[in-house]
This record gives structure tokens, sequence and C-alpha cells, in this order.
């Protein structure tokens, strides 16, 4: 029985993820792998994005669905940059997603008229966790 589930698809890998490697598949929970790895990061990687240590150990990858959200944050960034003037900060956002096997120009080209206009990706949505609306913590009795 075949216990993938939209959260934990990797099709978009262009090679073979390494073995016993966990698949996060939200944000909270890439939160959540990261703090317990203090001093693993982010990469593009492989089409896709690694959380590993700068010395290359992998600790856990996105899953597709992540990868498109990671996806508009990065798009995000780089319309960020190309409004502030800040063309080589922008270029060095595009190098490291073609890097990191990731399509940068696709991204660019088909990124949402919010995302586009300056519409920053928040840290809500679909990958939120269920708890958080969104609000300030009220102040206790």
């Amino acid at each position: 029985m075949d216990n993938t589930t939209a959260t934990t698809t990797t099709t978009r890998y262009n090679s073979p993820i390494p073995p016993n490697i966990e698949i996060v598949g939200t944000k909270p929970e890439l939160a959540k792998t990261q703090e317990a790895n203090l001093g693993a990061l982010l990469y593009p990687e492989n089409g896709g994005y690694y959380l590993k240590y700068p010395e290359s150990k992998v600790v856990a990858i996105a899953s597709d669905r992540l990868c498109s959200v990671l996806d508009d944050s990065y798009t995000s960034l780089l319309f960020h940059y190309e409004r502030e003037g800040l063309h080589q900060e922008a270029e060095e956002v595009m190098k490291e997603l073609r890097k990191g096997g990731i399509d940068a120009d696709a991204l660019k080209r088909d990124a949402s008229v919010e995302i586009k206009s300056g519409a920053c990706v928040l840290d809500g949505g679909p990958d939120r966790d269920a708890g958080d609306d969104g609000q300030q913590p009220k102040a206790g009795p």
C-alpha cells in the first residue's frame, strides 16, 4: 500500500533523493526540523529544496507542495529586489535557483499578479499552523 500523500510527494526532484531523508510538507514542519538541526540551512537543489548543513549533510527535503510555497517566497524576494533597484541581488537569487536545478525564468514569468505587484508571501496560507490565526497574542487576564 502506498502511503504517499500530497504533502510528501517528491516528483519535482531531478534525481533520486538520499535514502532515509525526512520529507517535510508544511512550513511549520520545516521550522521544527530546522530548529532541531541548528546550523542547517535551506538550499535550492536538485529541482527542489534541501535542508542541509553547509558541509552537505542533508537533514530533510521539501515536498512538492512545500516547494511550490518556497518558490513563491523566492519569487517574491526577487521582485522585491527588482522594485528596490537591487538588480545584483535579484540576479543572485536567479543564479541560486538555477544552480539548484529550478527554472528561475519560468518562476519569474509565471508569478502571480500579487507577487509581481509587490504583495509579500506571508507565513499564512495553506501551510500555516492550524492553530495560528495570524493575530497577535492577546494579553492574559
